[in-house]
């Protein structure tokens, strides 16, 4: 056993100042961890301290609370649907207007009865005769003129005239072609010469006698001369020029086979109308554009 008294003295201690150091750094860390607790803070709040209270602080400093906006929504933009086009609307053409009935009464009446010489001082007799009423060549249309069923009218006359079986025995029937003022030279030309072929056509169709016993022959007298008088603001009024185109045929008679029927028919026209009378209702035979030719091919 060793002597007390002969062990070695105690060696202080040295003091090491790392923990010193470390245990203030401790005290540090504690005393923050204990502030913050006892605050109790959190983010986005206001603590619950006499000085940290929404009352103590001043106003300028409290965000007064914002109403929240409705979220509108936006509305559909709308939807633009392209209008479907209209059906186009043809109009439906209308009807062809048909032309009026040329004969609505086949009755003759006779117009005028004169003598005519030829050149040689031959003599003819002549009678004309034109249809009555409202039947006239229709204006401006030559179709109509070879559609008009003249046949009819013809027949009648032949039957009804009272010429009896002397019809037979006639030097010429003479068809007679006009057209009246309205219209182009050139048209008023064409419709003349057509209505007088077309009426002669029926003629030949219809005398009562052996066929040429009675030869049948046309005068195509070309266009009236006169201008007709159309209300205001009208420039053309077939109704007003409808005499100007009659449906007519003169009968001739001459003893003598070797007379000029043409000369003596024109020569006959002349002095009738300048005796004041007519041949033709309501117009002057010598006042169409072809008188002075027409009676050559007669």
């Amino acid at each position: 056993m060793a002597d007390y008294y002969s062990l070695p003295p105690k060696q202080k201690k040295k003091f090491n100042p790392d923990w010193l150091v470390l245990l203030l750094l401790l005290l540090f860390l504690l005393g923050i961890a204990a502030t913050l607790w006892s605050l109790r803070l959190r983010p986005g709040e206001i603590g619950e301290g006499p000085y940290l209270r929404p009352a103590a602080a001043p106003a300028a400093l409290v965000p007064e609370p914002v109403a929240a906006e409705p979220v509108v929504e936006p509305e559909p933009e709308p939807v633009i649907l392209e209008a479907e086009p209209e059906p186009e609307i043809v109009p439906e053409p209308e009807p062809e207007a048909e032309p009026p009935p040329l004969f609505s009464d086949a009755r003759w009446r006779e117009t005028a009865r004169f003598t005519g010489t030829d050149s040689e001082g031959r003599s003819a007799e002549f009678t004309a005769y034109v249809l009555v009423g409202d039947e006239t060549w229709t204006f401006a249309r030559a179709d109509s003129i070879f559609a008009a069923g003249l046949d009819a009218p013809v027949e009648t006359a032949f039957s009804k005239l009272d010429l009896g079986e002397g019809i037979c025995s006639l030097s010429r029937v003479v068809a007679i072609g006009a057209a009246s003022v309205e219209g182009t030279a050139a048209q008023n030309t064409f419709l003349s010469r057509a209505r007088g072929l077309a009426l002669s056509s029926a003629i030949g169709a219809n005398l009562p006698c052996e066929e040429d016993a009675v030869p049948a022959g046309i005068l195509d007298l070309g266009y009236n001369t006169q201008k007709v008088a159309c209300p205001a603001g009208k420039t053309l009024c077939p109704e007003l020029s409808a005499p100007q185109r009659p449906i007519a045929m003169v009968l001739a008679v001459a003893d003598d086979p070797d007379t000029d029927i043409g000369s003596a028919l024109q020569n006959g026209i002349s002095m009738h109308e300048e005796a004041g009378g007519e041949v033709l209702p309501g117009v002057k035979v010598t006042d169409y554009s072809a008188f002075l030719s027409a009676f050559d091919l007669l």
